[in-house]
């Protein structure tokens, strides 16, 4: 729950996470909490920082960039991997998980950052790929890549998904490749343009 808090936006980046506030609101005691601060840490979404307490953890808008890199050379293989193993039924869940990102991005809704990140995780989940898989969650590089927001407008997005989709369902492995590459890279270089934008 306090993963899903965060990466919906309820718990923003930098900020103090209140333990007694968090504890009455989620319905636990404080060692629960402690615990979930500690395995967030290791995802690198919480910073324990010693006699001041826990809190999301912020960065920099360069190691955004960093994370984008490392987006660009795994998730590709993902989306290969996906187009090449997937069998009939994982490809319906991966356009049902398609479909909801594409409904929420009209909306503006909120949680199509949480979509966002079920989408990618299912394409990592269908490359049958496991090591890739628990590299990617278990450093949650894809909802620290959205802390900010989105760099584009969920609408692009959700076109891009749908290519990705429609080249993944077709099992072709290329496409589905330069898909997730251009996909990844155009957040990435909308990214590096805000930055030259604020530095000036």
């Amino acid at each position: 729950m306090l993963k899903h808090m965060i990466l919906v936006g309820e718990l923003k980046t930098g900020e103090k996470l209140r333990q007694d506030d968090l504890a009455e609101r989620l319905g636990v005691s404080r060692a629960p909490l402690l615990s979930a601060f500690s395995k967030l840490e290791k995802e690198m979404l919480v910073e324990l920082i010693p006699r001041r307490g826990a809190f999301v953890k912020q960065y920099d808008l360069s190691e955004l960039v960093d994370i984008y890199e490392i987006r660009l050379r795994l998730e590709p293989l993902g989306a290969a991997e996906a187009a090449r193993n997937a069998n009939d039924r994982q490809i319906a869940e991966l356009v049902e998980v398609c479909r909801r990102f594409a409904e929420l991005a009209a909306r503006a809704d909120e949680r199509v950052k949480e979509v966002d990140y079920e989408f990618h995780m299912k394409v990592m989940e269908l490359s049958g790929n496991q090591l890739l898989y628990n590299i990617i969650s278990s450093y949650s590089i894809i909802p620290i890549a959205n802390f900010y927001g989105f760099f584009k407008e969920p609408s692009a997005s959700a076109e891009e998904h749908q290519l990705l989709c429609d080249a993944i369902g077709s099992q072709n492995v290329r496409e589905a490749r330069r898909r997730m590459f251009a996909h990844v890279d155009s957040s990435r270089r909308r990214l590096i343009e805000h930055i030259r934008e604020t530095r000036g």
